[in-house]
């Protein structure tokens, strides 16, 4: 039964390779073909490029008019549009202005919480850190610390 799985898993693996090779081949005829064809074609490439500029000369020059035409109407539908808001509009605009001014308080009061806190950890840790002459921790910062914590607290024990 293994063997007869390993020899159609071997099968498989051959008609991928074949079928990759074939795309393979594929893809490099279309290419050859796409290039004969522009080397066959009667235009030459100075007269592609000329013609292609004239014509994004004449569009270009069409619409500069109609650009113009709309930029004048733009600013009149907008004036429009901002003088006919209903009010259930406007006082979207102010909630969604209000919850924009809360976030970023919120944002500003997180950063300054977070600062803090690295702040008074580093303290901490630089404490806690030092060591006496011969390299053993100073327990008696430690003591400290503890006791500190204790009197933030409030503990009553």
């Amino acid at each position: 039964y293994l063997a007869e799985r390993e020899g159609l898993d071997e099968e498989e693996q051959e008609k991928k390779k074949k079928r990759c090779k074939g795309r393979a081949v594929d893809e490099e005829t279309e290419a050859d073909d796409e290039l004969k064809t522009e080397l066959d074609s009667p235009f030459t490439e100075k007269h592609i490029s000329n013609t292609t500029t004239d014509k994004t000369t004449a569009s270009d020059s069409a619409n500069e008019p109609a650009e113009s035409d709309s930029s004048h109407k733009t600013p009149l539908i907008q004036r429009k549009q901002k003088q006919k808001l209903s009010s259930y509009q406007k006082t979207k605009q102010e909630y969604e202005r209000i919850m924009e001014e809360h976030a970023r308080k919120r944002e500003t009061k997180l950063s300054e919480r977070r600062k803090k806190y690295k702040e008074k950890k580093t303290a901490t840790y630089q404490l806690l850190k030092r060591k006496t002459k011969k390299g053993q921790p100073n327990l008696n910062l430690h003591m400290e610390l503890l006791l500190q914590k204790m009197k933030g607290r409030g503990c009553g024990h």
